[in-house]
C-alpha cells in the first residue's frame, strides 16, 4: 500500500499542530498569570501557589490522561468513515466526566495531611489550602470541557480549541485581578480569590464549548444532546481500558514533577519561588511539544482508522522529529535570555540568583522532554496506552525519583539536585516511549 507523501505528513502535523500549540500555550498563560500575580502578593503567598498548584496539577493530569483516549477514538471513527457512532460515544464520556470529577472534588478538600507528609514549612500550608479549596471547585466541569474539547480535535477542528482557550486567558487576568486584590466591591481573597478565578474560567469554557458542540455546524450532525442515554458500563470500560493507563502514565509524570515540588517545599521560601518559576517556564515552553504531540496522536489514529500501517508509522516518525527540530531552538533560548526569563516573575535578587542556576537544568532537558511527549503521543495514537503506563511510572519513579532524592539530600546539591533526578527521569522516558514506537510499527519500515 502507498501511503501519504512524507511532505503531506509534515504539512498536515503542522497545519494541526499550530491551533493546538496555541491552545496549550494560552491554558499554561493562565498558570503563568497566576505565578506572576500570586508574586505581587509577597515570597509566602508565591510558595503557596506553587505547591497548591503543583498538587492540583497532579488531578489535572490524572483526569486528562483518561479523557485522552477520546482524540484517538473519535481520529479513528472520523477515518473509519463512522460518525454516527461519535454522538453515543460522546454521551457515554460525558457521564465519565461528571463522576471523575465529582470524586476528585471531594479529593482535593480532604489532601490537608499531604503537607504534614512532605514536611512542607508551617506558614506556607494555610495559603495553600486556601488556594486548593477555592480552585477545586473547577475540577467538576474541567473533565467535561476535555471531552467536549477532545472531540474537536479528533475532528481535526483544533481551531474552535484555540478560540475558546484565548476566551479563558482573557477572562482569567481581570478575575484575578478583581479576586486577588479585592476591586469593584469584591473583598481582597489573596491566593484564593486566583483559585476560584481560575474555577470560573473553566465552567465558562466548558459551557461556551458545549453550545459549540450543540450549534456550530461543524458538529451538529453528530447530534451529541439530542437525547441523553444511561451510562453504558461495557462503552465506559472501553473508554477506561484506553484511558485509564494513560491517566495513570500523566499521573506518574505530573506526580513525579509535583512531588519534586513538595520535596522543594522542604527548603527555603527562596528556594521554592525560584523552583516554581523555572518549572513554571519550563512547563509554558512545553505547551509546545505537547500541543504537536496531540496533533501526533490524532494523524496516528486517523491512518489507524484508514487501515493505513505505513502512514500510521510516518505520522509517528515525521512528528517526532519535528518536535525535536522545535526542542533544539526552545533549548537555545533558554540558554540565551535567562535573566529576561527571571525578570518576569520576580524582583527578589536571592530568588532571582537561584532561578538562573535551575534555568540551565530546565534548558537541558527540553530535548528528552520533546522526544518523551512526541512519542507518547504516537503511541496514544495506536492505543498501546498500557506500555506508556509501564514506561513513564519506571523512568520517574525507579530512576527520576530516586535521583532527585539523593542529589538533593544525600549530595547536598538542593534544587539543583531535585532538577538532575527531572533530566534523568525524562531521558529514561524518551528512550523508552521512542524505541517502543519504532517497534510496533517497525513492520513498515
Amino acid at each position: 500500500m502507498i501511503g501519504q507523501s512524507n511532505k503531506h505528513h509534515i504539512q498536515q502535523t503542522i497545519k494541526l499542530s499550530i491551533p493546538l500549540v496555541i491552545s496549550q500555550l494560552t491554558v499554561m498563560m493562565i498558570g503563568v498569570v497566576d505565578t506572576i500575580m500570586s508574586g505581587r502578593l509577597g515570597t509566602i503567598p508565591l510558595a503557596a501557589v506553587s505547591i497548591g498548584g503543583a498538587i492540583w496539577a497532579i488531578g489535572i493530569m490524572f483526569v486528562l490522561g483518561i479523557l485522552m483516549a477520546t482524540p484517538p477514538m473519535i481520529s479513528e471513527l472520523d477515518g473509519a468513515q463512522q460518525r454516527h457512532k461519535i454522538g453515543p460515544l460522546v454521551r457515554q464520556l460525558m457521564w465519565l466526566a461528571v463522576i471523575i470529577g465529582v470524586l476528585f472534588f471531594l479529593l482535593l478538600r480532604n489532601l490537608t495531611p499531604l503537607f504534614t507528609l512532605f514536611g512542607t514549612r508551617s506558614e506556607v500550608i494555610p495559603f495553600a489550602i486556601d488556594y486548593l479549596h477555592a480552585i477545586s471547585w473547577g475540577i467538576l466541569s474541567f473533565p467535561l470541557f476535555l471531552v467536549f474539547r477532545y472531540v474537536a480535535d479528533g475532528l481535526l477542528h483544533t481551531r474552535m480549541t484555540m478560540y475558546i482557550s484565548f476566551l479563558g486567558l482573557a477572562l482569567n487576568i481581570p478575575l484575578n485581578y478583581v479576586l486577588m486584590f479585592g476591586k469593584l466591591g469584591f473583598p481582597a481573597l489573596g491566593v484564593a480569590g486566583c483559585g476560584y478565578a481560575s474555577a470560573i474560567v473553566i465552567l465558562i469554557q466548558a459551557v461556551t464549548f458545549a453550545l459549540a458542540l450543540a450549534k456550530h455546524r461543524w458538529f451538529r450532525s453528530l447530534n451529541i444532546f439530542s437525547h441523553f442515554e444511561k451510562i453504558d458500563r461495557k462503552a465506559i470500560f472501553t473508554v477506561l481500558s484506553i484511558g485509564l493507563p494513560i491517566g495513570i502514565a500523566l499521573f506518574a509524570e505530573g506526580g513525579f514533577f509535583s512531588v519534586v515540588t513538595m520535596l522543594a517545599s522542604r527548603l527555603s521560601p527562596e528556594i521554592i519561588a525560584a523552583h516554581q518559576i523555572s518549572l513554571n517556564f519550563a512547563s509554558v515552553l512545553f505547551m509546545v511539544p505537547l500541543g504537536m504531540s496531540m496533533a501526533i496522536t490524532v494523524r496516528v489514529g486517523n491512518a489507524v482508522g484508514r487501515k493505513s500501517p505505513i502512514d500510521t508509522r510516518r505520522a509517528g516518525m515525521i512528528g517526532i522529529g519535528l518536535i525535536f527540530i522545535v526542542q533544539l531552538f526552545l533549548a537555545g533560548f533558554m540558554f540565551a535570555f535567562p535573566e529576561f526569563v527571571v525578570n518576569l516573575y520576580t524582583k527578589d535578587i536571592q530568588v532571582q540568583e537561584i532561578a538562573l542556576q535551575l534555568l540551565f537544568f530546565a534548558a537541558i532537558f527540553q530535548l528528552s522532554d520533546g522526544i518523551q511527549v512526541a512519542a507518547a503521543g504516537a503511541l496514544r495514537g495506536i492505543k498501546d496506552t498500557k506500555f506508556l503506563m509501564y514506561a513513564t511510572t519506571i523512568a520517574f519513579w525507579t530512576f527520576g525519583f530516586a535521583a532527585s532524592w539523593w542529589f538533593c539530600f544525600e549530595k547536598d546539591m538542593g534544587a539543583k539536585g531535585l532538577w538532575v533526578g527531572l533530566i534523568l527521569g525524562l531521558s529514561v522516558a524518551a528512550i523508552l516511549n521512542f524505541l517502543r514506537f519504532q517497534k510496533k510499527t517497525s513492520i513498515e519500515n
